[in-house]
């Protein structure tokens, strides 16, 4: 397809003047030029590929990443057989499209990013560790304040059963090492069942692009 100079500019998306400089600048070859003077044209297909090749990939991802050099088909150039047989084939335009892709996975990559930070702020996330070690504290903490307490239960007992305080005390504390044992035992395998880790959906969709 050829079109004119300010038709091709409005198809990638720049103005005629930057056209010109790619022309001006050898972007777009000579063959992708057809007539000359005001009423030339330019081939679609084959400037689209000058440009594919020619461009900066720092440059398309700055200030030019807004120009659209897809082609509505992959660049279709018959192959050419050189002298000695070797058959070259053509070459696709595809990097634009790589490079936008590339874009979109640095967007997605800040916005996953994002969606965990704002997660852990709300506490849907924590460290397994310090998880794991907080559980452990107020455990022992609780075991404390049992043990602790048997001395009151033990006289409140005996008091109310005429009984000698010091064997009441005995009897309770021994109770209460069987009753530890046998919930550490517990604790352990249901420790052993539980996963290392729990599913947690992060709608990351919901955080806007910070790109």
């Amino acid at each position: 397809m050829e079109v004119s100079k300010s038709e091709f500019a409005a198809m990638i998306n720049v103005s005629p003047g930057r056209v010109s400089q790619f022309i001006a600048a050898g972007q777009i070859s000579a063959a992708a030029i057809v007539g000359t003077g005001q009423r030339a044209k330019i081939n679609v297909d084959r400037a689209k590929a000058d440009l594919r090749l020619s461009l900066d990939v720092s440059q398309r991802l700055g200030n030019g990443i807004d120009t659209r050099l897809d082609a509505e088909q992959e660049i279709s150039v018959p192959p050419q057989q050189s002298p000695t047989g070797t058959v070259t084939l053509p070459i696709a335009g595809g990097l634009d499209h790589e490079i936008k892709q590339q874009k979109l996975e640095q967007i997605r990559r800040v916005n996953r990013n994002a969606a965990i930070a704002d997660a852990q702020s709300r506490g849907q996330l924590i460290e397994t560790e310090q998880s794991r070690a907080e559980m452990t504290r107020i455990a022992a903490g609780m075991l404390q304040v049992f043990e602790g307490g048997l001395t009151d239960l033990a006289s409140a007992v005996a008091a109310e059963f005429k009984l000698p305080q010091r064997d009441v005390l005995h009897l309770l504390r021994k109770q209460f090492r069987q009753i530890r044992a046998t919930a550490a035992r517990q604790m352990k395998t249901m420790s052993i069942e539980m996963p290392e880790t729990a599913s947690v959906e992060i709608a990351a969709e919901d955080i806007e692009s910070l790109n």
